[in-house]
């Protein structure tokens, strides 16, 4: 990543004229207004489904805490813009227009990123952390490359250095610069103010701030702007520690640990060699056909480090061989072939008898309700690990489907009911799939909240088993695993080609690539597709025959041999 290090990519572009810096700066702050209206309907959604004195009180925190981040994002769009105006950065007024027609288009990106770029950086610096709301936001505008960032924080001497190759003055001053660094004693390997950062091993030293200053000069870049980028950069280890996670693995373990009291099998397992990017991304499994499920599923991401969550095995293990078991049972081969003759669920469940009822409940009822139990459990162990930032300051996408989409949904609950200054800037998008949990409007809205960027509910209307698995834990049909939820803010995506909950696991991927997810590896879907999804279509698919037998069997007796 080092290779990406460089000043000129994180500062203002100078192909930019102080003209155009003005209206660069009005388009902006017009869209950060928008966007903070946004997030603020999304709470006074909430407040008034919930309609109580508590709620509106944490509405009132919330826009509080959210005009806050909108000041701070305004002030260092103003920096990036070189300080339009001049004097004092102007104060974020919430009733300010949101319209941006009629105003200069924006820049090309190859003169736009930068300039995204420099206000990422200016906020990650001056605030440790990197909020999930500046995230959303700056997307919002244009692509990011955070690598670039992320390697300047990493090995600001390097970034000195590459600026300065591409600066005629910097040539000049190249030698004299590169022989104060070394006066000061500036290595490498240096650690700010004794403190071990970084989840895989230490990272680069901080740049000098004399230096940094220099060069920032030579760029163009003035004003107040290059004291706040020459202060963060000399303390980038101190950023880096903040955003990737202070001490390493071993001190999330020990926070993970405290909590195995209630959880008794809980761990963060990472996919993928973590790279320590600027975002992270958490998956959720919902059974485990082997332990290796945990982290397999979820191949199909690059990009941003990503890690799974390890639960419960044992339970999910046996979970796993009951739903085998379950879309075997004669009854469930029955009600998969009335769907294929296209009957209704409503009108087929109403129909099914109380022994057929008796036979599925005795198959999945205890497997199933304890397993459901324990995820909750889970979740609120999760939603604690999340507010005490186990994976960094930085943003966090979460994603899961079936039962590892209720623990994802319960910590997220908890999440909700800290105060917002916690939370914030921790969630950006949620992606939950085959949820066997209620379409409650206010619990939704309470996540759509707390997440920053996206809220994707998938469903599938024809998953029967997941109807049935609802039937048995009485959530009837409210479910969100089949149905859209209607919470204004989330998306809901019909996933029509899983028909079976066991579908999930090979379907995911395309689940994911379908709604637009960021980081879907096509290649790894497609695989996944190949393998684990034709594997289970397999074992719950029929054909017209098939299901023909199954319906003159009825749904109490077992299969008639074929």
């Amino acid at each position: 990543m080092s290779e990406k290090s460089d000043l000129t990519k994180v500062t203002p572009p100078k192909e930019l004229s102080d003209a155009e810096y003005p209206a660069i700066f009005q388009r902006f702050s017009r869209r950060l207004a928008g966007f903070r209206n946004t997030a603020e309907l999304y709470a006074t959604n909430e407040a008034f489904t919930i309609n109580s004195d508590d709620a509106y009180s944490k509405k009132d925190a919330f826009v509080e805490t959210l005009n806050d981040w909108a000041q701070e994002t305004l002030k260092n769009i103003w920096l990036a813009c070189r300080e339009p105006g001049g004097g004092q950065a102007p104060e974020f007024d919430p009733l300010s227009d949101t319209s941006t027609v009629g105003l200069p288009p924006l820049p090309p990106h190859e003169q736009l990123a930068p300039l995204l770029h420099t206000i990422l950086l200016l906020h990650v610096t001056s605030c440790k952390e990197y909020s999930s709301r500046t995230r959303a936001f700056l997307f919002l505008i244009g692509p990011l490359d955070e690598e670039v960032v992320a390697a300047t924080l990493k090995d600001p001497r390097r970034a000195i250095e590459e600026a300065g190759k591409k600066t005629d003055a910097a040539k000049e001053e190249h030698a004299r610069r590169s022989k104060v660094l070394r006066i000061v004693g500036v290595g490498v390997g240096a650690v700010a103010g004794g403190v071990l950062v970084g989840v895989t091993g230490g990272l680069a030293a901080p740049a000098v701030g004399a230096g940094v200053s220099t060069v920032l000069g030579w760029l163009g870049v003035g004003g107040t702007a290059v004291g706040t980028l020459a202060t963060g950069l000399a303390g980038s280890s101190v950023v880096c520690g903040a955003l990737f996670g202070a001490y390493g693995s071993k001190k999330t373990a020990e926070v993970v640990g405290e909590y195995t009291r209630e959880v008794r099998d809980l761990a963060i397992k990472p996919v993928r060699e973590p790279r320590e990017t600027m975002a992270v991304r958490l998956c959720v499994t919902g059974w485990l056909e082997t332990p290796e499920d945990v982290t397999t599923p979820w191949t199909i991401f690059r990009g941003e480090d990503t890690f799974a969550l390890q639960w419960e095995v044992e339970a999910l293990q046996k979970l796993s061989t009951a739903l085998v078991d379950l879309i075997k049972a004669q009854a469930m081969q029955y009600i998969r072939g009335q769907i294929i003759k296209q009957t209704f669920l409503a009108a087929l469940f109403s129909a099914l008898s109380p022994t057929a009822w008796m036979k599925i409940t005795k198959i999945i009822d205890n497997p199933w309700m304890h397993t459901k139990t324990l995820a909750v459990k889970t979740g609120k162990v999760l939603g604690t690990l999340l507010a005490e930032r186990v994976l960094g300051n930085r943003p966090i996408t979460l994603v899961g489907y079936s039962l590892g989409s209720l623990v994802i949904f319960e910590a997220l609950q908890h999440l909700a009911a800290l105060p917002p200054a916690q939370t914030l800037g921790l969630v950006q998008d949620v992606y939950l799939f085959g949820s066997p949990l209620a379409a409650d409007r206010a619990q939704w809205a309470a996540v759509r909240r707390v997440a920053a960027g996206r809220v994707v509910n998938g469903y599938g209307k024809d998953d029967y088993v997941l109807a049935v698995l609802a039937r048995v834990s009485g959530l009837n049909w409210g479910v969100a695993g089949l149905q859209p939820v209607e919470v204004q803010g989330v998306e809901n995506v019909a996933c029509d080609e899983v028909d079976g909950h066991l579908k999930w696991r090979g379907m995911i991927g395309q689940c994911l690539a379908q709604c637009g997810a960021s980081g879907v590896d096509r290649e790894e879907v497609e695989r996944q597709l190949a393998l684990k999804a034709a594997k289970i279509g397999e074992q719950m698919d029929m054909t017209e025959q098939e299901a023909e037998r199954a319906v003159k069997a009825g749904p109490g007796s077992e299969p008639a041999s074929a």
